[in-house]
């Protein structure tokens, strides 16, 4: 999945929902993200993410063609698609 289809696909959402990660069937909050000319790298951590604060460190890239990845142990894996459950007004990104 590429950061444009990901606020494409959220855009109409609240923008109070929180963002989690799927890694190796954890679920974690997406705490930080690292974008450079390859990709965008989403970092777990402690505290969940809000759609607003996603959308204000993306706001002003020129390219957001970027693919999306989860920085897991050691290694990246590819998001491949989001899950959006309204009933915790929270995404999760797999």
């Amino acid at each position: 999945m590429r950061l444009t289809d990901f606020l494409q696909l959220t855009n109409d959402l609240n923008k109070q929902t929180t963002l989690y990660l799927t890694l190796a069937d954890r679920v974690r909050p997406l705490t930080s993200l690292k974008i450079s000319s390859r990709a965008c790298v989403l970092y777990p951590g402690t505290s969940p993410m809000t759609l607003t604060k996603l959308t204000r460190l993306v706001i002003n890239l020129h390219d957001r063609n970027l693919p999306l990845a989860i920085q897991g142990e050691g290694e990246q894996v590819p998001v491949y698609g989001i899950q959006i459950r309204p009933e915790s007004n929270s995404i999760r990104l797999t």
